[in-house]
């Protein structure tokens, strides 16, 4: 993810009014000044949404520990308004009403714009201290990390940030989105602070990075009005603060591994509250998560403990059958300690090694769940051993007043009957889901 780009005003700009220009705009940013590094520490394994892994320890040990950067070089304040924006530094420049930062620092921001745009474009960490800033783009992204080492984010203490994106997003020449959320990055992206920032995301997500994202403290407010409200394609880590997340589709995903180790964390969604393609693990913090139409929290990975809990208070409401608040897809869900309260219409199978624990719902393994008779499970299998709901004549329970003489016909062709095991009923129950 940290090639360098080479970029013009036309990919990297959400300004209409330069399509068609030509000149290539080149990452110059290479300060002769080395930075001390304070950095995600890195391992020999890069965590990766293209890694697969096949059980819980090795997912586990796949986790890249932060250690924040704290050695920062102030380059510029930058003030927006109704009128555009002042820089009062150096580092980054106007570009036609984008801010456009090549050097590696901190940048503080203020003001209030309905027209904001702040592109980054460097090799080196930079960090966005937003000391009260209300911004909303008419373009596309309010930030976008295009290029860069890491990008913090610092909500400035006692301040009340605001970033709102566009409804459309602009496209660079290839016809390609330019970044894809309010807060659009393409490398690693931390957050942390003492203010609060609220991020509404009116195009795809709310807050949106491609490789880790890790959140540190501060408190951050997240609205999704189509996609996601937080995603990663790596790893997302939630340390600390408070997470408050309302969301369209998901809460809060990604397609490869989330760490909860702190914090205080809800979601309010209308598809998975919590989902990984591989592997979640949660250490501690507090989270309460409610989703509308599917499960609460939701791992794919498909191998027992894929969804592990070792510590913290988990308050997890699903939906209905055939969705619940746990689920590890037909693997076991691992709870080795903390509170944890889980409700819905069932959940996968619990493996509870510890742990003050509420588990209510059904629970189904594999494909189907038992009690369920013939209606389909997850997996599109029938359960087993569940009476059916239509009532079926069952021999070996007959009732008191059963009279031999006057048993019930035997259905007319072309009624329903109970589907055999392979037959094409059940086939069709499998493909419909």
């Amino acid at each position: 993810m940290k090639n360098k780009i080479v970029i013009s005003i036309l990919g990297l700009l959400l300004v209409g009014s330069l399509v068609g220009c030509s000149f290539n705009k080149t990452n110059t940013a290479t300060s002769a000044k080395s930075e001390e590094q304070t950095e995600t520490t890195v391992t020999t394994e890069e965590v990766s949404s293209d890694t697969a892994y096949s059980d819980a320890a090795s997912a586990s040990a796949a986790y890249k520990e932060l250690t924040i950067k704290t050695d920062w070089d102030s380059k510029a304040t930058v003030t927006f308004s109704s009128d555009g924006m002042t820089i009062d530094g150096s580092g980054c420049s106007n570009e036609d009403d984008v801010l456009y930062i090549t050097e590696g620092g901190a940048y503080t921001l203020t003001g209030t714009s309905d027209n904001a745009s702040i592109l980054i474009n460097t090799d080196e960490n930079v960090k966005l201290i937003l000391n009260g800033v209300e911004l909303k783009s008419a373009k596309g992204p309010v930030i976008y990390g295009q290029q860069v080492k890491n990008l913090y984010i610092e909500t400035a203490a006692g301040t009340t940030n605001s970033i709102e994106d566009a409804s459309e997003y602009e496209t660079d020449a290839e016809g390609n989105d330019i970044g894809k959320a309010a807060i659009s990055c393409n490398d690693d992206l931390i957050f942390l602070g003492e203010g609060t920032l609220n991020v509404t995301g009116n195009y795809k997500h709310s807050i949106a990075c491609d490789d880790k994202l890790y959140i540190e403290s501060g408190t951050i407010n997240v609205v999704s009005n189509v996609k996601d409200g937080i995603r990663a394609n790596d790893l997302l880590s939630i340390d600390g603060g408070t997470v408050n997340v309302t969301s369209e589709n998901e809460g809060i995903e990604s397609k490869s591994l989330i760490f909860i180790n702190g914090g205080d964390i809800t979601v309010d969604s209308a598809d998975d509250g919590i989902n990984a393609s591989c592997y979640i693990e949660i250490n501690g913090g507090t989270v309460t998560v409610k989703s509308t139409n599917n499960d609460a929290i939701d791992s794919n990975g498909g191998f027992d403990g894929c969804l592990t809990i070792n510590d913290g208070v988990v308050n997890a409401t699903g939906a209905g059958m055939p969705d619940g608040a746990l689920d590890a897809d037909e693997s076991s869900v691992i709870i080795n300690g903390g509170k944890v309260t889980a409700t819905g219409g069932c959940n996968s199978p619990i493996i509870e090694n510890g742990g003050d624990n509420n588990i209510t719902g059904d629970t189904f393994s594999g494909g189907g769940m038992g009690g369920q008779g013939d209606k389909a499970g997850p997996g599109g299998q029938r359960g087993q051993g569940g009476p059916s709901e239509n009532g079926d004549f069952d021999p070996n329970n007959l009732p008191e007043d059963f009279d031999p003489e006057n048993r019930p016909e035997p259905p007319e062709n072309g009624e329903k009957t109970e589907a055999t095991e392979g037959s094409a009923d059940n086939q069709q129950n499998d493909d419909s889901l």
